[in-house]
């Protein structure tokens, strides 16, 4: 079992660490996979520090967080604990529409696999592409488990296309492998729909930066390419969506509201933005299930999430903060709008003042020329003086990784690593 931590320090910089790489020989039952976590976790006192857990959707992890619930207490009774990892879900989705399309994308596939594996043929492939003033191409090799390595393939042979026809056709010549330019026709179009999956995942892989608030965007762009080809005339593409589609909505046609209240602390977006990604959303998802939610109840119950967390984070740390603007400020400045501000942040009202002030605060970005060059960790760091409480739920919210790539790189590192049984002398 691989276990990494995220959070962001006191220079709002996101950190990683890898706390565990445990040998796991205990079946993979929900109660094992609890009790081993809850182990490490006490082991460096965390027990009471998390605030979200991002799992892949195996049903043994999924069925575990009832018990990590009842030893972590996170924050809002575990409203924002159990994360399943996004790109795990695309990979899902992506995997079902293919099947709709393996007609169109076998053949590609085979002729790929079948130049890997010849290196004679390789060979001749090569002084055909020189023979007709094209550079040689080593195609990337197709991974079945890998939706994106068959994006990457298409992409990479639709220069080629009539090359790889004519040299199948007049040098292989085999009755096993056949390729026609139009079978590339609808693989336009495929790709233009894993363009979209691949940047979602490409950007939600990220470590060292937020992606917490980056999710419903994403989620917006891929409702949109399917509502862009679901009337498309050929019935196979419309196969492919419709798969996707359904194993789509399983999983997301209710959003995880941790990424809700992501979309709300940023300040370029708060609960306007939010409701306008939303309608966007569902307009363009357009359901098949009749229980889709409405905006208006999402957002309500997201101005309610962020309420109650307010509440807990303001009664937990409020005091503290409090002490803290007291030794920082002189006495002889506090200006009447300092004390006012000073009884706020005290906790000793259950108000919500700053979270209402935030959201009704209309903040400048006219300096910021692309979106891209945005940072919102340097924004919440600018304005912790202002919002105290709120900019640590921010630090909270904005640290939860999306997927669980870390770990998977960790998995993937175990084979560089040193032991004793891979340690050769060489005399």
């Amino acid at each position: 079992m691989g276990i990494t931590c995220h959070l962001i320090d006191n220079a709002w910089n996101i950190q990683k660490r890898l706390l565990a790489y445990r040998c796991f020989n205990d079946p993979h039952t929900a109660q094992n996979i609890s009790h081993l976590m809850f182990l490490i976790l006490e082991e460096y006192g965390l027990t009471s520090k998390i605030c979200s857990i991002s799992f892949d959707n195996a049903s043994a992890n999924t069925c575990s967080i009832d018990g990590l619930i009842r030893i972590c207490q996170p924050s809002i009774c575990g409203k924002f604990f159990h994360i399943r990892c996004t790109c795990h879900i695309f990979n899902l989705c992506v995997q079902d529409g293919l099947r709709s399309l393996e007609t169109y994308i076998k053949p590609i596939r085979t002729a790929i696999h079948y130049l890997w594996t010849h290196p004679q043929v390789m060979k001749q492939w090569g002084r055909f592409c020189k023979a007709n003033c094209m550079m040689a191409k080593r195609f990337a090799r197709d991974v079945p488990t890998r939706w994106n390595s068959t994006y990457k393939i298409l992409l990479s042979t639709f220069e080629y296309k009539e090359l790889l026809c004519g040299f199948f056709g007049q040098v292989v010549q085999s009755s096993s492998l056949y390729l026609f330019s139009n079978q590339w026709n609808i693989c336009t179009t495929i790709c233009e729909i894993l363009k979209v999956f691949s940047d979602a995942t490409d950007q939600l892989s990220g470590v060292y930066y937020p992606t917490c608030h980056l999710v419903v965007t994403h989620l917006c762009n891929v409702a949109c390419i399917f509502c862009e080809h679901l009337n498309s005339n050929e019935p196979p593409l419309i196969d492919c969506i419709i798969s996707m589609k359904t194993k789509w909505e399983k999983y997301f046609l209710n959003i995880h509201e941790i990424f809700l209240c992501a979309i709300v602390l940023d300040p370029r977006l708060k609960l306007d933005g939010l409701g306008e990604l939303l309608t966007l959303y569902y307009d363009s998802l357009n359901p098949i299930t009749d229980t889709c939610p409405s905006s208006s109840m999402i957002l309500s119950s997201v101005r309610h999430s962020l309420t109650e967390i307010y509440t807990e984070y303001n009664a937990k740390y409020g005091s503290q903060v409090a002490t803290q603007t007291q030794h920082t400020t002189s006495s002889i400045i506090t200006s009447r709008l300092t004390k006012t501000q000073n009884l706020i942040r005290s906790g000793s009202s259950s108000s919500n003042l700053e979270l209402e002030n935030y959201l009704t605060t209309t903040f400048d970005f006219s300096n910021t020329d692309d979106e891209d060059t945005f940072e919102i960790l340097r924004w919440w760091a600018q304005k912790k003086q202002v919002y105290h409480i709120l900019s640590l739920i921010a630090k909270e919210i904005l640290a939860c990784p999306v997927s669980t790539v870390a770990v998977e790189q960790a998995f993937s590192m175990r084979g560089n690593t040193l032991d004793n049984n891979k340690i050769k002398f060489k005399i």
